[in-house]
C-alpha cells in the first residue's frame, strides 16, 4: 500500500539482522528463531506506512479474535481437522460445522483466517489446516479463545471509566480493578470470582496450561539444574518439591514426567478444591487444598515452587505469601523457586508488556524488575541466591533461600 521509498539505516541494520539470525537458525544457535521472530516483526513496523500500521491494529486483528471466537463457537477447527493436504471446499467445510451455519458465512471465516496466517487456501473456496488451526481444535486453545473474547475483552471495554472514577491512578488492590469495575464486584478477588463463576475459571485454567505449551519449561536441562541445585543433597523418600497455587498441575506433573524414577521424594499440588479437579496427575503426585495465604502445611520440602504467582498480587499480599511458606522451610536445606518474569530496565518484550496490562487489568498488579524482586523476598526473610534464565525463554527462576 505505501509507496517506494529508500530503505532507512534503521532498515538496513535489520535486513543484516535478519540474515545473521537466519544463519544463526540453520545451525541451531539457541535463540535464534526467537530473535528472528522479534526483528522481523521490527521490520514489518519499520517498512509499514503509519495507516497500514493502523489498518492492522484496529481492523485486522480485532476482525480476528471475533472470527475465532465465532469459529470455537460453530466448531469450524474441529471440521478443518483430518482434511487431506489439498483441503476441502467451503461447502465441505460447512457440513462438518455445528449450529447449521450458513456456508457464505464460513467461506468468509475462512478468508479472513487465510489472511491472518491461520488457515492455508489451497484453490478457490478451498482451504486446509495448519498447525496453528489444528492446535486451535485443542481444548486449552478454545478455552483461551473464549477467555479472552467472551471474559475478559469486556475488561478492556471498561479500562476508560474505571481511571476516569478512580483519577487515572495505578490500581494496586486485587479487590478495585478494571475487572471489578466490568463484572460490579468491587471487593472480590479475580480468583474469588471464578470460584461464583466456575466456568469463567475452568477457561482461565485452560489458557494457562496453552500459555506453558512451547515454552521452555523451568526443569528443562538448559534453563534450571534440578539436577544440582535440587536432587543432589535432598532427602531420600521426604517432601521433595510442592507446587503452590500450581493450578491443573503442568508443571509439578511435567516434572514428574522428566525425571520419572529419579526424583528422590514425594510431590504436592496444591491449590483451591474447585481447580484441583482439572488435575490429572501421576503416580507420586498428591493433591492437597490449600489457601497459600494460610501456614503452609507441608513442612521441611526440599523446594517450594511458585509459577506466575507473585505477578499476581501487590507486595503487601505477597509478603503474606512468603511469609506464610518461611516457617514450614528448613534453613540450609529448603528453597523457594520463583519462575515470572523479570523486566529488563530498558528494552522489555512485547509478552512482557502485554501480561504486565492484563495482570493491571485484572488484579491490579505488575510485574516486576530484579531489584523489585530482590526487595520484596529480603522484607520476607528470603535472600536472592540466583536467576537462570532458558536461552529462548523470556521467563526466569528465581532460587531463594532463608536469610
Amino acid at each position: 500500500m505505501a509507496s517506494n521509498q529508500i530503505p532507512t539505516k534503521t532498515t538496513l541494520s535489520l535486513l543484516d539482522n535478519i540474515a545473521q539470525l537466519g544463519d544463526g537458525l540453520k545451525n541451531g544457535s539457541p535463540g535464534a528463531r526467537e530473535g528472528l521472530l522479534d526483528a522481523s516483526r521490527s521490520l514489518i513496523t519499520e517498512l509499514s506506512h503509519p495507516s497500514e500500521n493502523m489498518l492492522q491494529l484496529l481492523w485486522a486483528q480485532p476482525a480476528h479474535l471475533n472470527i475465532l471466537w465465532m469459529a470455537v463457537e460453530i466448531k469450524l477447527f474441529h471440521a478443518l481437522e483430518n482434511l487431506p493436504e489439498t483441503g476441502a471446499t467451503v461447502g465441505e467445510i460447512a457440513e462438518k460445522c455445528d449450529k447449521n451455519v450458513d456456508p457464505v458465512i464460513v467461506g468468509r471465516m475462512l478468508r479472513h483466517l487465510r489472511a491472518m496466517g491461520t488457515v492455508r487456501e489451497t484453490g478457490q473456496d478451498t482451504f486446509a489446516n495448519t498447525p496453528i488451526s489444528a492446535a486451535f481444535a485443542e481444548q486449552s486453545y478454545q478455552d483461551s479463545i473464549l477467555f479472552v473474547a467472551e471474559d475478559f475483552q469486556p475488561v478492556h471495554q471498561s479500562m476508560k471509566s474505571y481511571f476516569e472514577d478512580h483519577g487515572w491512578k495505578c490500581p494496586d488492590d486485587g479487590t478495585d480493578a478494571p475487572f471489578q469495575q466490568t463484572y460490579n464486584c468491587k471487593g472480590s478477588h479475580y480468583f474469588e470470582y471464578f470460584q461464583k463463576n466456575p466456568e469463567m475459571g475452568r477457561r482461565f485454567a485452560g489458557m494457562m496450561e496453552a500459555w506453558s505449551k512451547g515454552r521452555p519449561r523451568w526443569f528443562d536441562e538448559d534453563y534450571y539444574p534440578v539436577r544440582d541445585r535440587l536432587i543432589n543433597g535432598a532427602e531420600k523418600d521426604a517432601l521433595f518439591l510442592v507446587d503452590v497455587g500450581g493450578g491443573s498441575g503442568h508443571d509439578v506433573e511435567g516434572l514428574r514426567q522428566a525425571f520419572e524414577g529419579q526424583l528422590p521424594g514425594s510431590l504436592v499440588l496444591q491449590d483451591r478444591p474447585e481447580i484441583l479437579t482439572l488435575a490429572k496427575l501421576g503416580v507420586g503426585v498428591e493433591p492437597m487444598a490449600h489457601d497459600f495465604l494460610e501456614d503452609q502445611p507441608a513442612k521441611g520440602a526440599r523446594a517450594y515452587y511458585l509459577h506466575s504467582i507473585i505477578q499476581d498480587w501487590n507486595d503487601e499480599v505477597n509478603t503474606k505469601i512468603l511469609k506464610a511458606i518461611v516457617p514450614a522451610m528448613r534453613k540450609g536445606y529448603s528453597k523457594v523457586l520463583v519462575n515470572e518474569f523479570v523486566v529488563p530496565n530498558q528494552g522489555a518484550h512485547w509478552a512482557q508488556t502485554c501480561l504486565d496490562w492484563e495482570l493491571m487489568a485484572a488484579l491490579g498488579a505488575r510485574h516486576r524488575t530484579e531489584e523489585e524482586h530482590r526487595k520484596l523476598y529480603e522484607g520476607a526473610g528470603l535472600n536472592m541466591t540466583g536467576i537462570w534464565r532458558h536461552p529462548s525463554g523470556l521467563d526466569s527462576l528465581i532460587e531463594l533461600e532463608l536469610a
